[in-house]
Parts: structure tokens; sequence; C-alpha cells
């Protein structure tokens, strides 16, 4: 059992918390390194053209009203589009003050913004300074007020700018302004009267007040139309279908599914499928909990899957890898199961808020914490494009309940193309850098994981499919969406400015495994197999990403299985598998990209089953959850044991890798502080947290961690993410991997220190920053400590040696077996 030991909770205490300070960089010119300044001056025709636009765009719509409605109030909106990133921290208030423009939105990462216009006397004045601009001369001593500068165009709000779907489908979300000034003179009555419209033309509804959006289902497109051009206070319309990608199936020619679960009888986590349903016709029969049709959104029975979807995607949450080879014999599974039928077919109309609803039942009625969700929209989100409705609605979900759902990316099958005289293959990884393989919503959620494909099938197909050789991402699997390409985003050369670009900031957040084709695009031989709903079929062979979140949210139900104090703090569980992801086996399969990074279509990498669930006595996982409120830096010592400096080893006797993971309450309409808190964490020289001491001159300067140079502290790797400028979209996931060697532990006398700092956004209003100003963060950071070998063995002395010298617990475990090695 000496390679099953149970992980470890971190019980050092804490040295302290204090104000965090981060030192001035670059002198006192700070903005000149975050941004380059821009000759905002010629820009007369740009005005000219953008008062015409608005005066034309106010008159069209006015024109257009359907006076017959009786909608009780009007809102002007008006999308501004600056230069650069809005500092709305500054200016948000400056512009409702002066000009009479109250934000609703930022989009693109805060170069656009939306603004109602709430006092007319006020808005006449900006226009007056537009047009003082337009006929002034002498820009070097003006008479207009400075900041209509960085203003680059702007437009009225119209309903062709309303309506932002691609292409009109039965499903229609509405998402609507959020405005405290304007709401109980403007946005309540149009809202009350937008609910009577829809009553009397029979369109059938959904309000979601939690999330600020109606979600209608048979609509037609003349409504939503008038909608769009008469209820002043829509942000948006969308127009979705939601499925999955139906890929090849070869039928595997079993005459019966040959096993059985032998432990239908336990206690075991329930895991909530979010699907097509579950068949009760499998041996999958005895492990769900439920029978009747109360988280049903179909027609047909819950117990039928006729999308053949389902019930696999169910196998692989309650059995994971068990069966694979050899799916003859008995088996124990991780989980039991709840059917939770969002759709019957491949396709169709889902209403986000009556998944949320379901969820929030299962969790309620049935203690689920973990759930698959592998139905999202069919189609790709545009390069840079915003947090969709349904992906803002799981992240508050997740914030206010202790759940975790494991969301697929999707599968993309635009991969051939014509070249004027036949269809041709894309080229791999290239093609990863097309914008229709971006992922489909609702995967860019925050506080869920999200998971991709790895193109392995858990058989050996390494040889015979179109994907490279080894652990690499499957070809059909999507990217993250965000490129870094934007003007806001690049320096002077052209290239990423990483002073404001985010590498800690992408999906999917790992992969797995989800099988491939071969070079015809058939998955006889490479594709998953997978249970089958077919009658005289037991089982498949396909693809998808749709299989690698199950075998993933398999992991979580693990690891609470075997620690079930575990299930306090589901940011946890998504910490460990994380933590446990590994990318040894890319090789060069993912070189060449130029517009994204390996990590948007990996993530962290592919977890590994075994260290998830146990550390060895090699090998010690170790969990820090504790809690800290913004604008703050705390630190804990963690003891290194001195044997180590015995070994016949300098550089690297230890390799350690270590995951962050928080939840937080999203702010739906502003782009860059969607997440509004940085938390971050590192691993550093023994040091405390304000030491100071003077310099040659006399001047007192900071010797500790805190308000000094991370070059005087760290000895590898610096913070887990770097915020100080202020334009950036922050990461709830960070993790970092370095090294310890013989060197540095010496001169810190085997004592390193672990710290974490906190901040708001600093693009928050005043408003946003009260909320938050004195909330607790409760963060996870799970530590893997491993010994590395020497002349090819390791001492076994690791975990032992940690747990005597630290105060670690081992985690209570429901394995009487590992309890006894925790315990020794």
């Amino acid at each position: 059992m000496s390679n099953c030991k149970p992980h470890l909770i971190f019980r050092n205490p804490q040295e302290g918390i204090i104000k965090f300070k981060q030192l001035t960089r670059y002198g006192d010119n700070q903005q000149e390194e975050e941004s380059e300044e821009k000759d905002y001056t010629p820009k007369r025709e740009d005005f000219i053209r953008s008062i015409q636009q608005y005066t034309e765009g106010k008159a069209k719509r006015e024109a257009n009203r359907n006076v017959a409605l009786q909608v009780p109030a009007k809102v002007d909106l008006i999308e501004i589009i600056f230069h650069d990133v809005f500092d709305s921290s500054v200016f948000e208030n400056r512009y409702r003050e002066n000009f009479g423009l109250s934000a609703t939105r930022y989009t693109t990462f805060n170069t656009v913004g939306l603004f109602a216009v709430v006092s007319q006397d006020k808005f006449k004045f900006f226009i007056e300074q537009l047009e003082i601009f337009i006929y002034t001369k002498d820009h070097l001593n003006p008479e207009y007020h400075p900041d209509i500068k960085y203003i680059q165009e702007f437009t009225f709000y119209s309903t062709n700018l309303i309506i932002q779907y691609r292409q009109f489908k039965p499903h229609i979300v509405v998402d609507l302004i959020d405005n405290v000034e304007i709401f109980q003179d403007y946005i309540r009555p149009i809202e009350n009267r937008l609910i009577q419209y829809l009553k009397d033309k029979g369109i059938q509804y959904y309000q979601d007040l939690a999330t600020n959006k109606i979600e209608l289902l048979n609509a037609s497109e003349n409504d939503v139309k008038e909608i769009a051009s008469n209820f002043d206070i829509l942000q948006s319309i969308n127009s979705y279908v939601a499925g999955f990608v139906k890929s090849n199936v070869f039928n595997l020619p079993d005459k019966s599914f040959g096993f059985t679960i032998n432990n239908v009888q336990e206690n075991l986590p329930i895991i909530g499928i979010i699907d097509t349903g579950i068949s009760s016709e499998t041996p999958l029969k005895n492990l769900i909990v439920n029978t009747d049709d109360k988280l049903n959104l179909t027609a047909t029975p819950i117990n039928v899957d006729e999308a053949n979807h389902g019930t696999a995607v169910a196998a692989l949450a309650a059995l994971g890898k068990e069966l694979y080879p050899i799916h003859i014999g008995n088996f124990a599974a991780a989980a039991k199961l709840l059917s939770i039928k969002t759709l019957n077919g491949s396709s169709g109309n889902i209403v986000e808020s009556e998944v949320i609803r379901l969820i929030r039942e299962a969790h309620q009625n049935y203690g689920v914490q973990i759930f698959t969700l592998t139905i999202g929209y069919n189609d790709n989100k545009l390069n840079n494009e915003g947090v969709s409705e349904y992906a803002y609605a799981l992240d508050k979900l997740s914030y206010e309940l202790n759940i975790l759902i494991f969301i697929s990316i999707g599968n993309n099958n635009n991969l051939t193309f014509w070249d004027g005289s036949q269809f041709k293959t894309v080229t791999y990884p290239l093609h990863f850098q097309n914008e229709n393989t971006n992922l489909c919503s609702p995967a860019e959620s925050m506080n869920n994981i999200t998971i991709g494909a790895a193109a392995s099938n858990v058989e050996g197909n390494d040889e015979l499919r179109i994907s490279p050789v080894g652990s690499v991402p499957a070809i059909y699997t999507r990217t993250f969406h965000i490129n870094w390409q934007h003007d806001s985003q690049t320096n002077k050369s052209g290239g990423t400015n990483w002073f404001r670009a985010n590498k800690k900031f992408f999906k999917p957040d790992v992969c797995n495994f989800g099988g491939d084709y071969d070079e015809k695009f058939d998955p006889t031989q490479t594709g998953l197999k997978v249970l089958s709903t077919e009658t005289g079929i037991f089982f498949d062979r396909t693809v998808g990403t749709s299989f690698a979140a199950p075998l993933t949210a398999n992991l979580a139900a693990k690891i609470i299985k075997t620690y079930p104090d575990l299930a306090s703090n589901m940011q946890t569980v998504k910490a460990l598998i994380i933590n446990s992801a590994k990318k040894d086996e890319v090789g060069s399969a993912l070189e060449n990209l130029e517009e994204i990074l390996p990590s948007s279509i990996l993530g962290h990498g592919i977890p590994d089953d075994n260290t998830c669930v146990y550390s060895s006595e090699n090998s010690a996982t170790i969990i820090l959850e504790d809690s800290v409120v913004p604008e703050s830096i705390m630190s804990y010592p963690i003891f290194i044991p001195k044997y180590l400096l015995d070994l016949n080893r300098s550089n690297a006797l230890l390799k350690v890798k270590a995951t962050l993971c928080f939840k937080f309450e999203p702010l739906k309409h502003h782009y860059l502080a969607y997440c509004p808190l940085h938390v971050a964490f590192g691993v550093f020289r023994n040091k405390g947290l304000e030491e100071y001491g003077f310099d040659e001159k006399g001047e007192k300067i900071s010797l500790g961690i805190n308000n000094n140079k991370t070059s005087n502290f760290i000895f590898s790797e610096s913070w887990s993410q770097d915020y100080y400028f202020k334009a950036k979209v922050l990461s709830n996931t960070q993790r970092i991997n370095f090294s310890i060697s013989k060197k540095v532990l010496l001169e810190e006398n085997c004592v390193l220190k672990i710290a974490v700092n906190t901040k708001l956004h600093k693009l928050l209003n005043e408003l946003d920053k009260s909320k938050l100003k004195n909330e607790k963060i409760p963060f996870s950071i799970v530590f893997t400590i491993e010994e590395n070998t020497v002349k090819n063995t390791q001492s076994g002395k690791l975990y032992d040696k940690l747990v005597a010298i630290n105060k670690l617990e081992a985690i209570n475990t429901a394995d009487a077996a590992l309890e006894a090695e925790g315990e020794a």
C-alpha cells in the first residue's frame, strides 16, 4: 500500500495577514509600459459620421415604433467604441456626471461600452463638446471636454445591433439591461409591458430574474423584430439550438453487455447526467436513483434514451475506465446516477433557466454535487466574444451552491475543406487557429470545469488514428475563443502584450480520452468503446468530447468516494483534478502555432487517475483550504525534510505542482472584470511578509515578500498570476510547476513560504468595490511534492518525513486500508 497513501490537509499556522502592497513598476511612468500613447486628434470625420449615425438611428427607431403597443417608457442607448480599454474605475462616473451616460455593459476587452442616456440635458452637452471638437483647429489649447478624446466612434443602439443571432432558431434568449439608476422608472415598467405583450401574443416564455433574461420558445421572427424595435431595455437577442455533434458510429458485434456492477448497495456519490436520458435496459439500471419524470424536460420517459447518448455518458461517469480494454466481468462503480433529461434527440431547444432549475432541484433533493453537461449550443463562439448568458447562469449557480459541472467543450466536424478540385483534411494542429474551432457555450463557464478531448481511446489507437501519436488533443476537439490578437492586447511591435493578456486564462481546463478517427474519418478501430441503447447492439465505437467529460467526472466521484469530507468544497476537487494533469507525451504535436497557445487546446493536460486520488511514499499531495479578504496578503511556512540534503543529487531534488481554484460571483456585463477578484499564490524563500532594512543611501527598503521586487524572494516560479496593470482579465484557476534544488534548501534552512495575495479588479467602480471589499474569498490550493529519482531510485521517505515535521493530517477516508496507511 506504499503507493496508495491518503492525501493530506495542510494545518501549519498562518503567519499573519496584512495589507497587500505592490512595488511600483517602471518608476513613476507606469502607463507607458501598459499601452502606447495614441494620437486622438485626427477624428473630426469620425465624430461627424458618429453624430449623423446616432441622429439617424434614433429617428429611424422612433419611426418604426408600434405606438399601439403602448410601451410606457423609452430609453436611448448609445454604443461607444473607444481607442483602447475604457477605464471604468475613473471614467464611468465622469461620463455619468458630465455627459448623462450611465454604463450598462462593456464588451471586447472593455473597448466597447453600451450606455443609457439618463439625462438629456447632459447628453446635449456631450454632443456640443463633439461639435466643438469638430470645429477646433488648435488642439493644443482645446475648449472641448478632454474626456471625449478617448472615443473613437459611436452609434445609436438600434434593432440591428440588438439582434445578434447569425440565424433565426426557435429558442430565443433576450438579455435585459441592468442599471440601478433607471430600474424603477424605466426598466421595470418596460419589462412589465414586455411580459404582458408575450402573454397577449401567446408566446411561451421563461423569465429568470436572477440572470436578468427572458427565454422564448414559440415566437416568430417577426415577433422578435417587433420586440427588438419597441422595448428599449434589451442588450441583445440571440437564437440557439442545443445538441451534440453526432459522429460516425460503428456497432461492435457483442451478444450481450457482458458485465455487472457489484457495489450498487454502497453509499456512493451521485452524478447528475444532464443529457438525453439513461436507459433502464442496461446494467446501469440499479445505479439510477430516479425513475419518475420530475427531472425531465422532454415528452418521452426519462428512462428511455432515444438519442443513444446519455446512457453512454452515464456509463463513463459511473465506471470510468473500468470497461477498458475488456468489458467482461464484475465491476465496481464510483458513483450512482441521476438522470436529468433535457433532450430526446441529437438537437433541439433547451431553456437555460429550466436546466438551472433542474440542477438546483437535483442538488436540493438528492444532494448531487457532480454534474455532466455534454449538450451545449451548436454554434461556436466568435473570437473574443463575451461570456454567454448560459455560462453566466451556470457560474452564478456554482457560486451559490457547492457543485461542480463537467462541461464538454464541444466537437468540431469542419475537418475537411475544398481546395478547388477535391476535399482535403485540415492541417493538424494549424486548424485549431481557425475561428470555427472555438468552443461552444456554455463551455466558457469559469466556476465549473471544461473538458476537451484527447485522441486516445484507452485501447492503443496511436498508430491508426488521424491525430498524431502521443497524449495529444483529438483533431475534433475545440479551443479557447480568446486569442489575444485584439488591438488592445498587442504591443507596439504587434506581439501580444502580456502586461494585459493573461496566460493563465484559458479553456479547456483539462482534456480526457474521447477516441479518434482514422484517416478516412472512420471510428471503427480508433473510436472509444461506449455503451449502446440500440436493440441488439450493446457497444458502439464513436468519438467525442461528450465522453471525455464524464470520464473526468468519474475522477471527482472517486475523490469524494475515497474522501467524503472533501465534498464540503468542490473547488478542492477541481484543483485536485487539474493538479494531477500531465502533458508529458505531447511532444512536437502542438508546435508552430502562432495565434493561440497550446494550453488553449490541451488545457493543463490529461488527469492522472491515480494521482488524483492517492499520494505515495515518494509523492505527497497536500491540500490547503482557507479564505482571505481582498487587498491582503498572507503566508504559511512549509518545512522540507533535511534528509534530502544527503541525497546524491543537486538540481531538482523535488518537483512541485500546485494549483489554485476559487469561485466568485461574476459581473455579467463587465468583460474584463467578469471575475472581479484577483487571488494568486506562490512558494518562495524563507522570508517574512514584512521585513525592512536600509539601502546604501540610508533609505528604508523592503526585504520581505510584501512591497518588494519578486527577484528578491523567488527561487523559481513567481506569483501564479501577475496583476499590476488594470486592463487584464483575471483567472480563478492557476497552476504552477517548479523544482526545488539542494542549493535553495541549504540557503533557506529547509523552510519555504507559501504566500497568497488578493486584490479587487482595478476596473471596478466604487459601488462594486464596496460590495466586495470585506467579502471573504474561500480558496483551495493543492500541492503535489514529489521526490526526484537518484540513479533511478527514490528513498521512500518523503511522505512520512513531511508529515513528521509539518502539521499535516491524513484526510478521513472511507477506505479502511488507506486509513491505516495514513495512520502508520
